[in-house]
């Protein structure tokens, strides 16, 4: 087999690479019982971890992916947000505006932090 034939698939092996990281900023481990409203109704989530643009976190709701959302938070409370993925009962959430990074600080200091990592 020629190399030429594996030189499209350099993506997927840095997708598999744990020391290849394409956020945008790094997330906090926390461990927080939180909801999202969407479509009129309000869903619990756990949310898993957190930066100043978003969150995973793990939910039983059908959120789908693009769809416009508030997610509760402390300090801040109701944020805008989008589904940016979702992947057996885990999503991606981005704010529609960054937490400043001062309220940011303050905030994760209320949230208790996760143990273990994900």
């Amino acid at each position: 087999m020629s190399s030429q034939m594996f030189a499209n698939l350099s993506h997927v092996m840095r997708s598999r690479d744990p020391a290849h990281d394409e956020r945008r900023a790094v997330r906090d481990l926390v461990d927080l019982v939180s909801h999202v409203t969407a479509r009129g109704r309000t869903h619990g989530i756990r949310i898993i971890n957190v930066s100043p643009l978003g969150l995973m976190c793990r939910s039983e709701a059908e959120l789908l992916v693009g769809e416009k959302l508030t997610v509760w938070l402390p300090l801040v409370h109701d944020v805008q947000a989008h589904v940016r993925w979702a992947e057996n009962g885990r999503f991606g959430l981005e704010y529609r505006t960054p937490i400043a990074i001062s309220r940011y600080a303050s905030m994760l200091e209320l949230m208790p932090a996760r143990r273990l990592a994900w």
